[in-house]
């Protein structure tokens, strides 16, 4: 009989420092419940004590603006504060699992970019957040972490506070993989949404491209919900549908929210300190209930490393093994985004596809010695005045693709370099990066011989 095991998964949506103005807290108390004050801290000090409030709302605002809400980390300085802790090898390991693995965390990193107005002073640039969590589990040496992809859709003025709900507005997307693989040598294969939003076109995108999503917060919308006017009726993050078992399933093409027939997954994943659908006892429960009748189960939650992190984990952790003594048979097991779902599909390992290469004068044939994942590999340039492509190729069959590059799409010798990256159907990922001027005369001889038999 197979073993009664949670995978424990927490996704973090890595976006950096992030700073709020007292006038900016009193608008998002406008914008959640239509409450208007003029900004001050002694009114804000007023709302903390629950004075001025209806009475209906009391506790929804007072927990809305309590310190743990308001405590930002404002600065690189007090995020390095949290992370400098929770890197090392003591604090992950107080937080084992029945394996006797520390704690791991899922860096869903975001880009802040496109933005002309920036209130929150958001840490801007392509990279910028990449680099730095790069940087710091490197010092720490922290090998079981994994970075991943967070993206919020550009608001419609360019505000870096403020999210759209559509892929299709810009590309910004694009050119931030375009220059994850080029750049960093990296291909997404895991999604966290923005602000929880999914929609036609992003369903439609991740299909394409990127195998998991941990998106799903299906659950039944409450009352507390309700009462903030921002994000109540499935406003940002609308996932009153989805199932709210912890499971994992294929989206509907129609609605993502629906079970149905794309090769994609989407995990639950519920909010961990959060003014909406957040982790509870009852869930934590629901997982082991679930894992104690041999249904390999994820728990996974989300959080922000722009509020301290630290005491809310604890908090899920002690719950995770008080609740534990009532289903003693279960264990638990930390791990990545990728592996979880791995595991709790029972999926047998196989390599990574490897690509292979042939130069035909300005023709450039692309040959996968397996499926991958979607149509097509992810194909993108960065031209020598340092613009960021990405194009579509020509199909052929059995895994080959091909482009041409001359007058009608762009000549060799306006490129700096290429990048080439798939995923596969096991989550393995595959990135390449030429250089036509290095390249043009090598080519794969595993490739040629199997060219010539196509």
């Amino acid at each position: 009989m197979n073993e009664k095991i949670i995978y424990i998964v927490h996704c973090v949506d890595t976006e950096g420092p992030l700073y709020e103005s007292l006038e900016a807290t009193f608008q998002r108390i406008d914008a959640a419940f239509g409450l208007r004050y003029a900004p001050s801290f002694e009114q804000l000090n007023r709302l903390k004590k629950g004075l001025d409030i209806p009475e209906n709302l009391r506790d929804i605002v007072m927990e809305f603006i309590s310190d743990d809400r308001l405590n930002y980390n404002k600065t690189w300085a007090h995020v390095d504060n949290m992370l400098d802790e929770m890197m090392s090898e003591e604090w992950r390991n107080s937080l084992k699992d029945d394996f006797g693995s520390g704690y791991i965390f899922n860096w869903f990193i975001l880009d802040h970019i496109g933005y002309d107005i920036n209130p929150r002073r958001r840490a801007l640039g392509y990279h910028v957040i990449y680099d730095h969590y790069r940087d710091k589990l490197k010092e720490f040496n922290q090998v079981k972490d994994r970075l991943y992809w967070h993206y919020h859709p550009l608001s419609f003025f360019n505000e870096a506070h403020k999210t759209s709900n559509n892929f299709s507005y810009s590309n910004n997307h694009i050119q931030i993989i375009n220059r994850r693989i080029i750049d960093q040598m990296d291909f997404p294969v895991a999604y966290r949404p923005g602000c929880h939003v999914e929609r036609p076109d992003i369903n439609l995108f991740l299909e394409l491209w990127i195998p998991l999503d941990y998106g799903n917060q299906g659950c039944i919308e409450s009352v507390k919900d309700k009462n903030q006017q921002d994000i109540s009726g499935g406003r940002y993050g609308d996932w009153r549908r989805a199932t709210d078992q912890w499971e994992v399933y294929h989206p509907d093409f129609y609605d993502y929210q629906k079970k149905g027939q794309m090769k994609r997954y989407i995990a639950r994943c519920l909010n961990l300190n959060s003014r909406l659908r957040e982790i509870t006892k009852e869930e934590i429960e629901k997982a082991f209930i679930r894992a104690n009748v041999y249904n390999p189960t994820i728990l996974s939650v989300t959080n922000h490393d722009e509020r301290e992190m630290r005491p809310y984990i604890k908090w899920f952790m002690d719950n995770i093994r008080e609740i534990q003594k009532l289903y003693p048979e279960v264990k638990i097991m930390h791990t990545n985004a990728v592996d979880a779902i791995r595991f709790s599909l029972k999926m047998k390992p196989i390599s990574a596809a490897s690509l292979h290469f042939k130069w035909t004068n300005n023709r450039l044939d692309i040959y996968s010695d397996k499926e991958i994942w979607g149509t097509q590999p992810w194909f993108c340039f960065k031209t020598k005045d340092k613009r960021y492509i990405h194009e579509n190729l020509d199909f052929h069959d059995n895994n080959y693709w091909s482009y041409i590059f001359d007058e009608d799409t762009i000549t060799l010798d306006r490129i700096e370099s290429i990048g080439i990256a798939a995923n596969d159907a096991y989550f393995n990922t595959s990135v390449y990066k030429l250089f036509p001027e290095k390249d043009l005369e090598r080519t794969d001889s595993k490739y040629l011989n199997i060219l010539s038999e196509l």
